[in-house]
C-alpha cells in the first residue's frame, strides 16, 4: 500500500490570477505548500496536477526546475486529471490517495498524517477528511482509496462531479464519511486558503509573524497566533467561506 498525495494547482484563478506562483517573501506560494507537505512522515509520492493549458506551463516549468513530479491533464474534467495523475505512477486499488490544493500554503503535515492513519484504520470505501466545521479553510485534506477514485472516475457524469474530484464520493448514500475534528470550533472562522487578494495579504503577514517557524508550525500554533492578533484575522474576514463538509 502506497500513500500518493496529489495537489491540484493552476494559474487561471478568476479572482486572483497566477496566485499559486505569487511570491511571498521571495518564494512562490506553491513552494510553501510543497515544503510543508514534505514534512509528512507517511506520504510516499507527491504529484502536482495541473492543466494542459498554455497558461499552466509556468507550473510545469516550476516543477521541472524543482525536480517535482508534475502531471498535466484536462482543465475542465478535473476528476479525469486527478485519476490519470494517480495512474501515471501506477496506483493500485488499495493505495491511499490524498487530495490537496495548491492555494493552501500553510497545509498542516500533522493533519495530513492524522487523516491518513484514520483512513488506514477503515476500509477502501472510507472517505476521510479534515472537518471544516472545526478547522480553517486552508487546512483542507481529503483521503480515499484508489479504488474509490476509480469508481468516481467511471461513474460520475454530471459537470459538477467532473469539476470537483470528491463530490461524487461523499454524495453517495452509502459513503462512509469519517471527519477529523477538534474541540476548537472557533478555528473554523479563519481562512488560510488563498482565493482573493486579502487572503494573500493575511498569509503573507502570518508567514512573516511565524518567521523561521513557518515550516513546522502546527494547527494550534497557527490558529493561536490568529486569536492573539485579531486584526490579522480580520484582514479576510469578509471573504465568504465555502460550506464545510
Amino acid at each position: 500500500m502506497r500513500v500518493i498525495c496529489i495537489t491540484q494547482a493552476r494559474m487561471g484563478s478568476s479572482r486572483l490570477p497566477g496566485k499559486v506562483l505569487t511570491l511571498i517573501a521571495g518564494q512562490p506560494m506553491l513552494e510553501y505548500h510543497i515544503e510543508r507537505v514534505a514534512q509528512s512522515s507517511l506520504i510516499d509520492t507527491h504529484i502536482i496536477a495541473t492543466s494542459d493549458q498554455e497558461s499552466d506551463q509556468a507550473i510545469a516549468d516550476y516543477c521541472q526546475t524543482k525536480q517535482l513530479t508534475c502531471f498535466r491533464g484536462d482543465e475542465q474534467d478535473v476528476l479525469a486529471r486527478f485519476y490519470q495523475a494517480a495512474m501515471s505512477v501506477k496506483a493500485k486499488d488499495d493505495d491511499i490517495i490524498i487530495r490537496l490544493t495548491g492555494d493552501c500554503p500553510l497545509i498542516c503535515p500533522e493533519l495530513i498524517d492524522q487523516a491518513i492513519r484514520k483512513h488506514q484504520a477503515g476500509d477502501l470505501d472510507q472517505y476521510t477528511h479534515i472537518s471544516l466545521t472545526y478547522f480553517p479553510r486552508g487546512f483542507d485534506v481529503e483521503v480515499f482509496s484508489m479504488a474509490s477514485l476509480k469508481r468516481a472516475y467511471q461513474q460520475a457524469h454530471s459537470q459538477a462531479q467532473r469539476e470537483h474530484v470528491t463530490l461524487y464520493l461523499y454524495s453517495q448514500s452509502a459513503a462512509k464519511i469519517v471527519p477529523i475534528e477538534t474541540g476548537q470550533t472557533s478555528w473554523s472562522a479563519f481562512r488560510l486558503c488563498v482565493d482573493e487578494i486579502d487572503d494573500l495579504r493575511l498569509v503573507q503577514q502570518l508567514i512573516d509573524l511565524l518567521g523561521e517557524g513557518w515550516l513546522t508550525a502546527g494547527p494550534e500554533k497557527i490558529c493561536n497566533l490568529l486569536i492573539e492578533h485579531p486584526r490579522l484575522a480580520d484582514i479576510n474576514k469578509h471573504v465568504a467561506q465555502r460550506i464545510a463538509h
